[in-house]
């Protein structure tokens, strides 16, 4: 591992001064919700079930404010960064939930962001994990995006950081985020570095942090692929020289796409980089896709390697695609906030006649950053998986007699299958089409006698088979494994009928 005067040197090689210092930014809160006052885009919204679940586990969530003074970052013609506007203020808004209990804090933070349209949470695909191992979450602000700032208008904002004082502005007054989002970088290490060490003040002050993860999904997936390329891994670093991350999970991103990276500011021109591999860090990296991606990795990726150092996994999962979490009915917090403020930008999932995709994108996913942790503990690496198989002409899959695609990580519903995992008609779902997202489409009912010629209690035993498998070489947790038998029951009695 580099050490930190290691990591001086490299700085001032490149020519660059070191980050905005953490030490400066300062918490505030926790803000305190009223009648009239509540957190606008909770990781869990009150009185829903996942509120339900968090209570169960003993959970609670709070909201506080950071502010600072954060860098904006240009680049050189030979990548390197230097500082375009120094010490630019900010004040922006974190979730934390955390164990009421303290004594019952496994010592991990896993850090996300909120993403930039419509300020929503990914908290669905990482909630089962946190609320039974007894880790904490954070939830940062990290801005908006050129896209979402042109959409936006005074009186119906799409942008994040302008929809938090549209929401409340009592609540967020003191909220303060310039329009260059090219803070972000500064912002997350300075976040990040104060959540890894809290010291005596903050959101968990005095708590005995031991790792902090980073993931996101979809454009806070290209914001963990972005973070590791322009170097910001390697220059926030603790004392001790080791990283203020231990590792990362970067979802539903590809590399060989404009949409893989986040802008480094929102002045400079963008660059072309599809075709630049990911930095090799002192920390691993776990990418996974769905089938919407992969098929755009066109490109040449970074293969895996099982070190700590340098340590890499690209994971592939068919029968999602990109809205898909796996998790049948998930709706997002602020989605419900906004809809009921009559937000014309919000749109409900639509209603379908087909049930949503149960390949468990969000199962794997929580299974990879078990394994990136014991990664970084023991030195055990993660299970390897065949990328996914494209059929020549590159437009399309290879595919199974389901309809399926062939290859990359081989889930239980993808290796015993019922259905066709595809995108749906207009016609089921009362004239609207789901965007970027799968249903469970029914095949010919001779396919599925053909292929469980012993009826439902060949399929149950199958898949709980695989289910078992899964478990043993790590691509699943035996609690998510659980649910997905349960949830195989139901979709036998549909698929057998009277048997």
């Amino acid at each position: 591992m580099r050490g930190f005067a290691g990591l001086l040197i490299a700085v001032s090689a490149l020519g660059m001064a070191m980050p905005a210092a953490a030490k400066d930014a300062r918490w505030m809160g926790p803000l305190v919700e009223t009648a009239q006052s509540h957190i606008f885009s909770p990781a869990v919204l009150p009185g829903t079930a996942e509120d339900k679940a968090m209570k169960a586990a003993g959970y609670v969530q709070e909201e506080y404010l950071l502010t600072g003074a954060a860098n904006i970052y240009g680049e050189n013609a030979d990548g390197s960064l230097f500082v375009r506007t120094a010490d630019v203020p900010y004040t922006t808004r974190l979730i934390l939930v955390r164990p009421r209990d303290p004594r019952r804090f496994n010592g991990i933070v896993q850090m996300g962001f909120t993403h930039p349209q419509l300020a929503s949470a990914q908290w669905g695909r990482i909630d089962a994990l946190v609320l039974r191992t007894g880790a904490a979450y954070a939830l940062l602000v990290i801005g908006g995006d050129p896209g979402t700032r042109e959409r936006s208008t005074a009186q119906w904002p799409v942008s994040t950081p302008l929809l938090m004082k549209w929401y409340d502005p009592a609540r967020y007054a003191a909220f303060d985020w310039p329009s260059d989002d090219g803070i972000r970088w500064d912002v997350m290490g300075q976040a990040a570095s104060l959540l890894r060490d809290p010291g005596k003040t903050g959101p968990l002050a005095g708590w005995p942090v031991k790792h902090l993860y980073m993931s996101g999904w979809s454009f806070l997936g290209s914001t963990v692929r972005s973070w590791v390329n322009f170097g910001f891994h390697d220059r926030y670093r603790r004392k001790d020289g080791s990283p203020v991350f231990d590792g990362y999970l970067s979802g539903i991103s590809a590399g060989s796409v404009k949409a893989g990276h986040v802008p480094l500011n929102s002045a400079n021109p963008e660059k072309d980089r599809n075709r630049e591999l990911l930095r090799p860090i002192d920390r691993p990296v776990i990418e996974l896709t769905s089938e919407m991606e992969a098929i755009t990795n066109v490109y040449p990726q970074r293969g895996d390697k099982d070190t700590v150092t340098e340590g890499h996994r690209i994971y592939e999962l068919g029968g999602v695609s990109h809205q898909d979490s796996g998790v049948p009915g998930q709706v997002r917090a602020a989605s419900l906030q906004l809809k009921e403020r009559g937000h014309p930008a919000v749109d409900l999932p639509a209603v379908c006649s087909v049930e949503d995709t149960d390949s468990p994108m969000r199962d794997v996913a929580q299974a990879a950053l078990v394994n990136l942790n014991t990664w970084v503990e023991t030195g055990k690496a993660p299970p390897r998986a065949a990328r996914m198989e494209v059929a020549p002409g590159g437009k399309d899959y290879v595919r199974d007699r389901f309809g399926n695609p062939v290859g990359g990580v081989r889930a239980a519903q993808l290796d015993v299958p019922l259905v066709r995992y595809g995108e749906p008609t207009a016609a089921q779902c009362g004239g609207k089409v789901p965007v970027r997202m799968l249903k469970r489409e029914p095949v010919d009912p001779a396919l599925i006698r053909a292929a469980y010629p012993g009826g439902k209690a060949q399929y149950l035993a199958k898949f709980r088979a695989r289910l078992a498998q899964l478990v043993k070489q790590r691509w699943l947790l035996p609690e998510d494994a659980a649910v997905e038998s349960r949830r195989a029951e139901g979709y036998a009695a549909q698929a057998f009928p009277g048997r």
